[in-house]
């Protein structure tokens, strides 16, 4: 399976999951593999301005860490979207996936907290293809909470 087809199927539970801050979920990059100079990858845009990125890489050192019940905030914006990925990877169970995990990546997140947060999904395709999507983050024009702007959303059945 290609790193497109990854894209589109999480684009997809994104477009439905139809969280209320995510005010776009657009693709960007040309690569067809992760580790090129263009990655491609998904851009969440958030009603806040601030903006996530799910993109094929290649980042020695993962660990696998569980899928939380409770998103980190949105301060936390790389984690919380790649956290947010992996509860509709879960609740969707899409076929074309055999398995999915959270990881944290090695040397990546907070000073205290370097490889312990989620930072990206490591996706195993039905046929066999492992692919792995790191979460990035940039900020928009104001400051992000600490609390769960949306406690009322659950994701759609």
């Amino acid at each position: 399976m290609r790193l497109a087809q990854v894209l589109d199927i999480l684009q997809e539970l994104h477009l439905a999951g139809g969280h209320p801050e995510i005010a776009a979920v657009e693709r960007f990059g040309t690569d067809t593999a992760p580790g090129g100079p263009s990655p491609a990858g998904l851009r969440l845009r958030y009603t806040t301005g601030s903006e996530a990125y799910l993109w094929g890489a290649v980042w020695p050192g993962e660990t696998p860490i569980p899928v939380p019940e409770i998103l980190p905030p949105p301060s936390r914006r790389a984690s919380r979207a790649a956290a947010f990925a992996a509860q509709l990877l879960d609740a969707a169970r899409p076929s074309a996936f055999r398995a999915w995990e959270l990881v944290a990546l090695k040397g990546l997140g907070p000073a205290e907290e370097r490889g312990k947060v989620p930072l990206g999904l490591r996706i195993t395709c039905g046929d066999g293809t492992a692919l792995l999507l790191r979460a990035t983050a940039a900020g928009g024009p104001t400051r992000e909470p600490d609390s769960e702007p949306h406690p009322e959303y659950r994701i759609p059945a």
